[in-house]
């Protein structure tokens, strides 16, 4: 018996080892993918959620404004979503 085994046999899983080494290749992909996509799922709920705006923020930290676009501040006509955009807040507040 291999190690790997050997740890199985040492979790809940163990009773289900035969069931298993009975399963076609097909069902054992299939359970492999709902074990993985619960791996992820656990990952998930340890983070912090974080917010788009929190991302977007992340994203345009070191954004180098070129001196052509400095200039228009002031100058430009913005629609309300447009001033509502992360990207735009981001300029305008440099």
């Amino acid at each position: 018996m291999t190690a790997l085994a050997q740890r199985i046999k040492e979790t809940p899983m163990a009773p289900y080892m035969g069931l298993i080494r009975s399963m076609t290749r097909e069902q054992k992909q299939i359970v492999m993918m709902f074990i993985n996509e619960t791996m992820g799922d656990q990952k998930e709920e340890a983070a912090d959620p974080v917010s788009n705006a929190e991302i977007i923020r992340k994203k345009y930290k070191n954004l180098k404004i070129s001196p052509e676009i400095q200039s228009l501040r002031g100058c430009m006509k913005l629609t309300e979503e447009e001033m509502q955009d992360e990207r735009t807040k981001y300029i305008l507040e440099r």
